[in-house]
């Protein structure tokens, strides 16, 4: 199979078709981990710039809806971070005047970074979310 300048010929793939050398169980668009993965990336890249975030957030909402059961939580686990790590930085700023906003403002990205590590862990080990409600760490 090579052309007569010793290089190898193109493979002709029909539409719809693999290449010979591809194996399906591989392919990037029908492995059900791929959005969790994007999803936690875009969490992860938020602890620097938090405008990920949004996008990890629509995202999680779109994908929950198509998810199996076991995928499910650790989307409702990334959508409780988003709105539980919103509360925190709320109840932070009406409480910084008595010194207790101080407090959780520290403990905020503490918080945030332990749930998305311990997600992405028990993702990449497939296993659910035991508690994906919990505002604690699942």
């Amino acid at each position: 199979m090579s052309s007569g300048h010793g290089q190898p010929e193109a493979e002709i793939i029909p539409p719809g078709g693999q290449p010979s050398g591809s194996n399906q169980s591989g392919d990037f668009t029908n492995n059900p981990m791929t959005m969790p993965r994007i999803t936690y990336a875009l969490f992860a890249i938020a602890c620097i710039s938090g405008f990920p975030m949004l996008i990890g957030l629509i995202v999680a909402y779109i994908a929950r809806s198509e998810a199996p059961g076991w995928l499910h939580g650790h989307y409702t686990f990334l959508i409780g971070t988003f709105w539980g790590g919103l509360l925190l930085i709320l109840l932070g700023v009406v409480t910084w005047v008595i010194g207790v906003g101080m407090l959780l403002l520290w403990i905020l990205p503490l918080w945030y970074v332990i749930r998305v590590v311990r997600g992405w862990v028990l993702l990449e080990n497939r296993q659910a979310v035991p508690n994906p409600g919990s505002l604690l760490f699942g």
